[in-house]
């Protein structure tokens, strides 16, 4: 009999946390909550909305040309040098430099023979134009390189004839 009685809970943890009067159906999900959670519930999107409304308020500022400007990088010559690749498959352009400085400062581009014959062109010499971009013409070719970082830049070789290239470029150097 003592067995039994210390298995038997006590009627007071039998009963439930709330009353039916106190939870609220929502949907046919079988989902209850107390009415203590709906306050909760209710009062944090109220916060959440108050914080966006700063967000929200704050002006809208568009750069302007000035500031574009200032930011374009400055690269050095060297940064150029060296082989470039579209992917492991395809022979990679080589950039070397001249041992000029200032606007004597020339690149030698070598482009690979899958793209030459295409464009008509093995090499290009090309001068700076800008801290990023490179450009030269051959014949009726141009070939204009410009880096987005140290490692990525693309080549844009254009004909008068109206062909246009645009090769995206990462360093290949080993």
């Amino acid at each position: 009999m003592v067995f039994r009685q210390a298995i038997q809970a006590p009627a007071s943890r039998c009963q439930h946390w709330t009353t039916p009067a106190q939870t609220r159906h929502i949907g046919q999900t079988g989902f209850f909550t107390t009415e203590a959670d709906m306050k909760h519930l209710s009062l944090f999107s109220a916060l959440l909305g108050l914080a966006a409304v700063p967000a929200m308020a704050a002006p809208h500022t568009t750069p302007s040309a000035e500031t574009s400007t200032q930011i374009q990088t400055n690269f050095p010559t060297a940064t150029f040098m060296g082989t470039w690749t579209v992917r492991a498959e395809v022979p990679p352009f080589t950039v070397a430099g001249n041992k000029a400085l200032g606007p004597a400062a020339r690149l030698l581009v070598t482009v690979p023979e899958i793209y030459a014959v295409n464009i008509g062109e093995s090499r290009f010499s090309l001068s700076r134009k800008s801290g990023s971009v490179w450009s030269g013409t051959e014949h009726d070719t141009t070939m204009t390189m410009t880096l987005v970082s140290p490692n990525a830049g693309k080549i844009l070789i254009t004909n008068t004839n109206g062909h246009k290239v645009e090769v995206p470029l990462y360093r290949n150097d080993p």
